[in-house]
């Protein structure tokens, strides 16, 4: 290590990175202790970068604000360049909300106060373009914490090209849209990323948009939503901080917060805005309602009129045949079991809910027309252990964007267009939920709504399971969809799913279909027992699979078409009546690490403009062939297995391309590669090992061995 670096004498280390290293110093003239953070500007970096390095140093230095660390001198020693700044004795905030030691408070605030210093800096044209968590310093002023952004200025070097020698420069995850687009960073840019910070607060360190390579975080940023909350996350998030949230992460700048100032203004009052909290009961009225013993109301109107706000009102067994409006803070508890407690609406929904916080437990809610059972206006609800039977209107009813409802080990039984209908730009969370009946979707989502199921059971025979609307999301963990005739999952246009360690089974359609630029993401669930395919994607859809296993569908494994894209690693297909997976019409399928076998079918089948890229899969006991290219297609297989088919391995037909890399095709039963008369030949690179025969069908339709034909 240097003893000292210009005039300042090295202590120690505080960190390094690809670009330098960062010190502790001592200024021996101002006996003050200093941060010396180096930079090397090699040959790899833009022709301009010396010059650059001090313009933006000497333009960082002019910002002189509390939320900035200040830059008291920047220079060259022996080739090094360095910064000599501010000292901050404390961490950075990604460390603080890594730790849990900070309230989410205290966090936005933190955040907040960058944005401070963020707006400072603009107002004086200087553009940070490397907003991070790791580049906002917090301190402590007595008990008081402060954050200080730095590194302005060199975040600008080590970006002065988006690429070096074809790599990603900067940080992935926080790159706004149009930066990626044009190279190009705004005000608004740091907006955004300012924006995945704030994501990172709400959610305790997870990021909005993932993915498991640089340019995979990339392809998230420009073309999907941010990952949506869990409902463990949603449970202490108001509706304004989620509102936030969604406006600085808009892929359009000018959708953005305006300003900085603006930002930071936004999440201060999110964060001071009042989130009603469950009532707590203790020590307040409690008013009985029924017939004889202690009861003080014969009827839920009449009770609901006295009470005051946090009254609990306790049901006693029976039925009540009342159409309710819940406009104070009351919680409504039925006494014994959810059948014993019985709303029956003559006409209309049982309960309009249009209160601040309203608590249900145990309660059966039953309509005997088309309207709702439960019909949430506004505020926030909790539902916990009820029973909803309808005849003909959803059993809940989600219509107002100010309203938060959580079910809790609920059901709904009977017959209706939705069970849950979760209307435009509303949300809704249901855990350990049970939808059974004879419903035409068991939970159908409208544009720009959200819906989190968490440990739920959906079983309607005649419909979907869930139906999400143009632009509506759903976030679905540890549920059982199965024995839809319309199918499990379906996602409409530029709307999006997301399935972990769920159970998609024995629909009569398909286990989830997504049409026109929708999304879907599956990690770990199982697909099987489908009449037509377990997935399907077309008309640009883009559906990604993670660990999950496909087996046993009466038709396809899975299938993409009309310039869609399917991504799958580490799956299973396995038993499957019709071919596992099936690419056509413009579309591609990217496999890798996949286990393709013992299904009644092909393996794999490219038709016309179809094209499957397979890399590190097997391929293997099949009663078709391992992979079929008809014309039009094309198929390339990377460091894969074809292996003990009961057919050949291969099978290429003509006007169609298939490419071997470092592929093995061994033990099939008919053959290693069959080519029809007019084929052309495979393309073989690398060190392929074709142990079976390479066949060509003659014009007669004779099979003749051939010898393989390697091609560069």
């Amino acid at each position: 290590m240097r003893e000292r670096i210009g005039k300042f004498e090295i202590v120690r280390m505080l960190g390094h990175g690809s670009m330098g290293e960062v010190y502790l110093a001592k200024d021996p003239l101002l006996d003050r202790a200093v941060a010396v953070k180096t930079i090397r500007l090699n040959a790899s970096f833009a022709p301009d970068a010396n010059a650059r390095f001090e313009r933006e140093a000497r333009s960082a230095g002019s910002l002189n604000h509390p939320n900035i660390v200040t830059v008291f001198e920047f220079g060259e020693d022996e080739g090094t360049h360095f910064l000599a700044m501010e000292y901050v004795d404390g961490e950075d905030l990604g460390a603080a909300i890594r730790s849990g030691a900070h309230s989410r408070e205290d966090l936005l605030e933190l955040l907040a106060q960058a944005c401070d210093g963020l707006a400072f800096a603009h107002e004086h044209g200087i553009i940070h373009r490397d907003i991070k968590p790791a580049n906002i310093l917090v301190s402590r002023l007595g008990r008081k914490a402060q954050a200080k952004l730095m590194d302005f200025g060199v975040a600008g070097v080590e970006q002065s090209e988006l690429t070096q020698k074809g790599n990603w420069m900067g940080t992935a995850s926080y790159m706004a849209p149009e930066y990626l687009d044009t190279g190009k960073a705004l005000p608004a840019s740091d907006l955004f990323a300012m924006g995945v910070v704030l994501y990172e607060i709400l959610t305790g360190g997870r990021r909005p948009f993932a993915g498991e390579t640089p340019a995979s975080i990339l392809g998230a940023i420009l073309g999907r939503p941010p990952a949506p909350f869990t409902p463990a996350e949603l449970a202490g998030l108001s509706p304004a901080l989620l509102a936030v949230a969604d406006r600085a992460l808009a892929k359009a700048p000018g959708e953005r917060f305006p300003s900085a100032e603006a930002l930071a203004e936004a999440i201060r009052e999110a964060a001071a805005a009042p989130f009603p909290k469950p009532a707590d009961t203790a020590g307040l009225r409690t008013l009985m309602v029924g017939k004889g013993g202690k009861a003080q109301c014969m009827s839920l109107r009449v009770a609901l009129r006295q009470a005051e706000p946090g009254t609990r009102i306790v049901v006693l067994p029976g039925v009540y045949r009342e159409s309710l409006v819940v406009d104070k803070d009351v919680t409504i508890e039925g006494q014994g079991e959810a059948s014993e407690v019985v709303i029956e609406s003559p006409k209309g929904p049982c309960l309009v809910l249009d209160a601040g916080d309203v608590r249900l437990c145990g309660l059966t809610l039953r309509s005997a027309d088309s309207a709702a059972a439960l019909l949430a206006l506004r505020g926030r609800i909790v539902a916990e252990g009820c029973a909803f039977d309808v005849a003909g209107g959803p059993a809940i009813q989600i219509a107002g964007g100010a309203v938060d409802p959580t079910f809790l080990k609920c059901s709904v039984r009977g017959a209706a267009p939705a069970a849950v209908l979760a209307e435009a730009n509303t949300l809704a969370r249901l855990e350990a939920c049970d939808l059974a009946g004879d419903f035409l979707a068991a939970v159908r989502v409208g544009a720009g709504a959200r819906v989190l199921l968490n440990g739920c059971r959906l079983t309607n025979p005649p419909g979907v399971g869930v139906h999400l609307l143009p632009g509506a999301q759903a976030t679905l963990e540890d549920c059982q969809v199965s024995g839809q005739a319309a199918g499990g999952i379906e996602v409409e246009a530029e709307a999006r799913a997301e399935l972990r360690r769920c159970r998609v089974m024995d629909s009569r359609s398909i286990g989830v279909l997504v049409l026109e630029r929708g999304q879907a993401t599956l990690d770990d669930c199982d697909l099987g027992g489908h009449a037509l395919s377990a997935v399907h994607g077309a008309y640009g859809a883009t559906i990604t699979l993670r660990r999950c296993r496909m087996a046993g569908n009466y038709g396809l494994g899975s299938s993409i078409m009309d310039q869609g894209l399917l991504a799958m690693e580490d799956c299973e297909l396995s038993g499957n009546q019709e071919p596992a997976v099936v690419v056509h019409n413009g579309a591609t399928a990217q496999l890798k690490s996949c286990r393709i076998f013992d299904g009644r079918s092909f393996g794999v089948v490219c038709s016309w403009r179809g094209r499957g890229v397979l890399e590190g899969c097997e391929i293997f006991g099949n009663a078709g062939t391992g992979a079929k290219v008809e014309p039009g297609g094309s198929l390339l297989l990377v460091r894969c297995d074809l292996r003990d088919g009961k057919d050949t391995g291969i099978l290429l037909l003509e006007d169609a391309e298939v490419t071997l890399e470092e592929c093995v095709v061994h033990r099939n039963a008919r053959g290693g590669i069959l080519l029809a008369k007019d084929a052309s030949d495979p393309i073989l690179r690398g060190g392929n090992r074709l142990q079976d025969d390479l066949i060509r069908t003659t014009a007669s339709g004779e099979p003749v061995k051939v010898a393989p034909v390697r091609k560069a």
